[in-house]
C-alpha cells in the first residue's frame, strides 16, 4: 500500500465521523432570540444575569443540567422595574436521526456528542409578557386564567378586575399557532359616569369591560393573534380612540395587503338626530355632543383606506339612543333609527341589535347578550367556526333569548360589503 493510500483512509474515516457528529454540524452552543412586552427586561438563565435586555439574542451551552425528568433543561428568567419576573423553563429535544447515524454507524462521534451535548436541541424563539407588579394574573398550564386585576400604573391602585364568572370565560380552546398578520383592536367602555359631570351609574354599560377582557382572551387563545399585536382599551376617551384607530390604519398600510384585522366594540353609541349617522361614544363624550365621538362610517372608511386581506368588525352597542341598561339621553321619549353605512372592500360587521333596538345585558352570565353568545359559538367550534355559524347562531339564540330573559327584542345583524358575495359565509377563524 502506498504513502498516498495511508494518508486518504484515515483522512476519509475522520471526515465521515466528524460529518456525522452533531457536534460539528450544530456546535455545543445554540443560539436563542429572547424578547417580551414591554422590552427591555433584563436576562437571566439559570439564575446568572447575562447583562443583555430584550429583544436580543444569545447563545446557551447545548449541555444544560438535568431536571426532575433527567432531561436537559434550561431556565430563562426576564426581570424588569415595577414588573413581575417571568421564568421560562424549556426541556431540550433531542435530534434523534443525528443520534442514531453517530452511534449506530460509527460509535465515536455518539460519544462526542455525549459529551458535548450536541445533540440537544431548544426553542429557537422565547417571548413573555411582564405585568406590572400589583396585576395578579393566576395561570394554568395552559393560558387560562383564573382572574386579572387591572392596576393604575401610575397609583398602583386596582381599577378593575375581571373575573372569569361566566361558562364562557373558562376552558377557552387554545390554537396551535401564532398568525403574525392578524391584529385586533378591542374596546370595552363601561364607566362614563366617572368621566363625565352629572352622569349616574345607571347610564354605565354594566358588563363592557367584561365583554373587551373576554374576547381579547378569544383573539389570543383561538384566533392566533399574538398580544404584541392587540390594541386593547378599557374606558376608552375620544383621544385614546382617535389614536388607537389611527395605529390600526398605518397597520394595515404597512403589512401590504396581507393583514386580517379583527375590531370588537363594546360600549355606547348614539346616532346624530339630524343625520342619522351612528357614532360610538367615548367615556368622556356626551349624549349632547355626539358628533364628537368616532363616526362609524369613518371607521370604516379608516379601515379600508388601504389593501387589506380581511376587516371583521364586532359590535355589542346599539345606536338607537337606548343602551344596556339607560342611555346616555335617557329621557329622549322616540329612539332614533340610525342611517346605515354601506361597506366596501373584503369587511363584514356583526351588529348587536337592529333599527331601534336596543342591546342587553344577560345578567346571569356578567356579559352582554350578543357577546354571551358570540364567545359560546367560537368556543363550541373552536378555530373552525365559520362565519355563517356564527351569524346564524347569534339570530337563533340572542333573539329568542332576550324574549325570555329580558321581554325585549333583540336581533343581531350582519353587513356585508357586496363585493364578498357568498363567500364570506364559508371565511373561519383558522
Amino acid at each position: 500500500m502506498t504513502m498516498k493510500k495511508f494518508v486518504i483512509i484515515p483522512v476519509s474515516i475522520l471526515l465521515i465521523f466528524l460529518y456525522s457528529c452533531a457536534t460539528i454540524l450544530y456546535g455545543r452552543k445554540q443560539r436563542v432570540t429572547i424578547n417580551s412586552e414591554p422590552q427591555g427586561a433584563q436576562v437571566y438563565i439559570n439564575g446568572e444575569n447575562t447583562y443583555e435586555t430584550t429583544p436580543c439574542k444569545i447563545k446557551i451551552e447545548r449541555k444544560q443540567p438535568r431536571n426532575s425528568n433527567l432531561k436537559r433543561e434550561v431556565t430563562y428568567e426576564l426581570r424588569k422595574e415595577n414588573y413581575n419576573s417571568v421564568e421560562i423553563r424549556d426541556e431540550a429535544h433531542k435530534n434523534y436521526l443525528v443520534t442514531y447515524m453517530s452511534w449506530i454507524l460509527y460509535v465515536v462521534p455518539g460519544v462526542v456528542d455525549l459529551a458535548t451535548g450536541a445533540n440537544n436541541l431548544y426553542q429557537k424563539e422565547q417571548f413573555a409578557k411582564l405585568y406590572p407588579v400589583g396585576q395578579v394574573v393566576v395561570k394554568t398550564d395552559t393560558i387560562v386564567q383564573k382572574e386579572i386585576v387591572y392596576v393604575d400604573r401610575g397609583t398602583g391602585k386596582p381599577e378593575y378586575i375581571f373575573e372569569k364568572k361566566s361558562d364562557v370565560d373558562r376552558d377557552i380552546p387554545v390554537t396551535s399557532s401564532l398568525k403574525t398578520r392578524r391584529f385586533a383592536l378591542i374596546i370595552g367602555n363601561e364607566d362614563y359616569s366617572s368621566h363625565q359631570v352629572g352622569l349616574t351609574s345607571e347610564v354605565d354599560v354594566q358588563f363592557a369591560r367584561n365583554d373587551a377582557s373576554a374576547f381579547k382572551e378569544y383573539a389570543m387563545n383561538v384566533m392566533g393573534i399574538p398580544e404584541r399585536n392587540i390594541t386593547f382599551l378599557l374606558d376608552a376617551t375620544s383621544g385614546q380612540m382617535k389614536q388607537a384607530i389611527t395605529k390600526m390604519n398605518a397597520i394595515i398600510k404597512s403589512t401590504y395587503g396581507e393583514a386580517e384585522v379583527f375590531v370588537y366594540y363594546a360600549g355606547h353609541g348614539l346616532p346624530d338626530e339630524v343625520s342619522k349617522e351612528p357614532y360610538l361614544i367615548p367615556v368622556d363624550v356626551s349624549g349632547k355632543n355626539v358628533t364628537d365621538g368616532i363616526k362609524l362610517a369613518e371607521l370604516y372608511q379608516k379601515l379600508n383606506e388601504h389593501p387589506v386581506k380581511r376587516v371583521t368588525v364586532f359590535i355589542d352597542a346599539c345606536f338607537s339612543g337606548g343602551a344596556r341598561e339607560q342611555g346616555l339621553l335617557a329621557a329622549r321619549a322616540v329612539k332614533v333609527r340610525p342611517k346605515e353605512n354601506p361597506l366596501n372592500g373584503n369587511m363584514i360587521v356583526f351588529t348587536a341589535s337592529s333599527g331601534d333596538q336596543s342591546s342587553l345585558p344577560y345578567h346571569d352570565q356578567n356579559h352582554g347578550f350578543f357577546t354571551y353568545f358570540l364567545l359560546k359559538i367560537i368556543k363550541e367550534k373552536g378555530p373552525d367556526v365559520t362565519y355563517n355559524d356564527i351569524a346564524t347562531y347569534l339570530k337563533k339564540n340572542v333573539e329568542l333569548e332576550a324574549i325570555l330573559v329580558n321581554e325585549k327584542e333583540q336581533t343581531p345583524q350582519v353587513n356585508v360589503s357586496p363585493s364578498l358575495n357568498d363567500d364570506w359565509l364559508t371565511w373561519s377563524l383558522k
